[in-house]
């Protein structure tokens, strides 16, 4: 056990300003009270007297000032050693002469030659692992995306016991902005050896950054930092391109040893996953070539969803769905209803029941794919000339459009859709033609009742937790009336139905049918009146807002909204390096929103055209969820992530990834000295610059300090101080009265 390292301070409120000040008041009284001695004719008397008044002055202010020595004290102990080897992608630079890493293995090698002692060998990128020395010694494999040494260390510090000491192999480049005082050494020294000495020289696309999500046919903008080192700077141009089409080319002016931000404005033109490259030229003297390009992904949607309202009729239901439509920004809304029914008396045409002429031709000839969704509400086709175009709406929905129905007196077999291609894509079968009226609508007041196992369909999910979201149902208002089907088609999902109607077989009639139709999303509401969820609830209960929440989610699910899908994929990142390792995790449910529990299912890796690159069969929980990691291609370059189902192999969920030449990891190449500098400082370690000048291993100390506290020392505080100062001025003073001095 020792101490080392005493530090001295002052307890005197005010530290040092005001002890001085106390200093100078005490000197000058003591002064004044020498200077008053010169009356004594004996000199033995009189440097008697002043040497009382000095040392009581002297006392008094180290009494009022409390000196106080504190020194740490630790308990050192021999402990073992562990060897921590960077295998990150900066290890292979540079690509001419010995790399960082050829440098790393050399001293390895002569480390496994020579060293006699038991060492805990570690490599770390992304992660921690464990490694042998002569395996690493023999080639390190620095493929990892990521030089993760602050996490890295920790864990190690955290799991190995006895540690007295951690020797780094590193270049420093850790990016993820671990600070040097976050690491908790308790008393291990860590030793760090450097692989590398100064900056190579390069030019680099740094850094980019766009937004995730862009916009069709609307500007978007993407920054790019190039940066410059070792080398002139100036002038540089940076390219941004889609696929190998070049989207606009612009200029930055970088400074020597610099860097600048330039800013390219670019237009999506298609909908889906874009993947936009952005390079700049290499220099015959560049270092680091991968890193001259970057790659990232946009996901192009419309700016706003895109909604064809086509109404029948004047009515309470159209009238509050058009208006929750028109009150949300993010919806462009096109909505057509007819002023009055075809038995009307009326000697106009067809064209004049509407407000304005029905653009028939204009809507679903021409415009029919600018739409997100297409709703018929209590609409009937036949008195607008529409059997034409019905086809057209048809494939609108196939190729990915989506389609809703709602009832009323003018809509499903009300309507005339039996035998159209309206028919073929709802997710409900019609009665025939020949059906009397009579028995195609279901009168009377009821209250939906949630299909058993939907319950956590986020269609029905009012408010979070199934106990609290049945009690949200059960205070809504009575529906009044349905459209009759005569049955769900096949893999369809029914959330609501009727209490008391049956179809023929006796199950419970439909109210609300999701399905899918070749690419697109359709729903069927067989009523007209889930506005009383609105007004009518609102009155009774004082809460009117279940009508909003239930047509939010309605058409967020019809538009394919990512964060209402049943099964999805995540990646840790979106860019990757060559070769590395990506960790997927999978939420995967069915269209009932029921877990795929205990299932196998495959994550595969597939490039752009489809080719299986990377496969595993791994196994999910109860909740649905697993996770694993894919090897990505060496080839840059866009990816897609597939979790596929059952025997049929049938693709459930997917996700995009890219891979890049450079990436994060390479896109600055200089070492970071002082961050190994300053871990070995800190720490009572040794840093080593270069490898060649590392000792053996049996060199580096690995006695561990443990801190055991801090003992302080204050030795003039409390009454014996004080007691002190009162007994030397009682004496100068009795010796002064006794000898005839005031």
């Amino acid at each position: 056990m020792g101490g080392v390292d005493s530090a001295f301070s002052l307890g005197i409120p005010g530290g040092w300003p005001v002890a001085a000040g106390l200093a100078l008041a005490l000197g000058a009284l003591a002064a004044l009270g020498v200077a008053r001695l010169r009356s004594e004719p004996k000199p033995g008397r009189r440097r008697l007297l002043a040497a009382l008044r000095l040392g009581t002055a002297a006392l008094a202010w180290v009494v009022a000032a409390q000196p106080t020595w504190r020194t740490p004290e630790y308990e050192e102990s021999e402990g073992r050693l562990a060897v921590l080897v960077d295998r990150s992608r900066s290890m292979s630079l540079p690509r001419q002469g010995d790399a960082r890493r050829a440098r790393a293995e050399a001293l390895l090698g002569r480390w496994a030659e020579d060293s006699g002692r038991a060492v805990a060998v570690y490599t770390f990128g992304d992660a921690l692992a464990p490694a042998e020395l002569s395996t690493l010694a023999q080639g390190i494999d620095a493929r990892a995306d990521e030089s993760r040494l602050g996490a890295s260390l920790a864990r190690l510090l955290a799991e190995e016991d006895e540690l007295g000491a951690v020797v780094v192999i590193s270049d420093g480049a850790d990016r993820s902005g671990f600070a040097i005082e976050g690491i908790e050494t308790d008393g291990v020294r860590i030793h760090a050896v450097a692989t590398a000495e100064d900056a190579l020289r390069d030019d680099a696309v740094a850094e980019v950054s766009a937004d995730p999500i862009g916009f069709l046919r609307r500007s978007a903008e993407v920054r790019v930092t190039v940066r410059s080192l070792g080398g002139p700077g100036g002038p540089i141009p940076v390219t941004l391109r889609r696929g190998d089409e070049v989207e606009r080319e612009v200029v930055a002016d970088v400074p020597p040893d610099g860097e600048a931000e330039v800013r390219i404005q670019f237009t999506p033109r298609q909908l889906g996953r874009a993947v936009y490259r952005v390079s700049i030229p290499r220099s015959t003297d560049d270092a680091v070539p991968e890193n001259n390009e970057r790659a990232f992904l946009v996901r192009v949607t419309r700016d706003k969803l895109r909604v064809l309202l086509v109404a029948g009729q004047p009515s309470w239901d159209q009238r509050f769905l058009r208006a929750f439509l028109k009150r949300d920004p993010a919806t462009d809304l096109i909505s057509f209803f007819i002023l009055r029914n075809t038995t009307d008396m009326t000697m106009a045409g067809p064209d004049e029941l509407a407000l304005i002429p029905f653009p028939t031709d204009e809507l679903f000839n021409e415009h029919l794919g600018s739409f997100d969704l297409v709703v018929f509400q209590n609409f009937e086709y036949g008195p607008y000339q529409m059997a034409s175009y019905l086809p057209r709406i048809r494939d609108y929905v196939v190729r990915g459009g989506s389609f809703a129905m709602i009832g009323g007196p003018l809509s499903f077999h009300s309507g005339g859709y039996p035998d159209t291609p309206i028919a073929e894509i709802l997710p409900v079968e019609l009665p025939p033609s020949s059906a009397a009226p009579s028995s195609v609508v279901a009168e009377g007041d009821f209250a939906p009742r949630i299909v058993a196992g939907m319950e956590h369909h986020p269609l029905l999910e009012l408010v979070p937790g199934p106990a609290r979201n049945a009690e949200a149902w059960s205070r809504l208002a009575d529906l009044s009336g349905i459209n009759v089907v005569t049955r769900t088609r096949p893999g369809t999902a029914t959330l609501l139905e009727h209490p008391s109607v049956t179809l023929a077989g006796g199950a419970p009639h439909p109210v609300l049918v999701l399905g899918t139709a070749g690419e697109g999303r359709t729903l069927a509401l067989t009523t007209d009146t889930t506005w009383r969820w609105g007004i009518t609830t609102g009155g009774e209960t004082g809460d009117a807002s279940a009508y909003e929440r239930f047509w939010d989610r309605a058409i967020r699910w019809l538009s394919r909204d990512p964060t209402l899908e049943p099964a999805r994929l995540t990646t840790d990142r979106e860019r990757y390096g060559p070769g590395s390792s990506a960790r997927v995790d999978a939420t995967l449910r069915d269209a009932r929103y029921a877990p795929y529990a205990e299932q196998g299912v495959a994550i595969v890796l597939d490039d752009a055209s489809g080719q299986e690159l990377d496969r595993r069969e791994v196994e999910t929980d109860r909740d649905g969820r697993v996770s694993t990691q894919l090897t990505v291609p060496g080839r840059p370059g866009a990816y897609r992530v597939r979790a596929r189902l059952g025997a049929r192999d049938e693709p459930i969920a997917e996700e995009w990834l890219v891979v890049e030449a450079g990436g994060d990891e390479l896109a600055d190449p200089r070492p970071d000295l002082a961050r190994l500098e300053g871990l070995a400082a800190r720490s009572g370690g040794t840093f080593v610059a270069r490898p060649e000048d590392s000792p053996e291993l049996s060199a580096f100390d690995t006695s561990r300090r443990r801190s055991l506290g801090t003992r302080e020392r204050a030795p003039f505080t409390g009454p014996l101080g004080f007691g002190l100062v009162v007994g030397l001025f009682a004496v100068e003073w009795l010796l002064r009265r006794r000898w005839g001095h005031r």
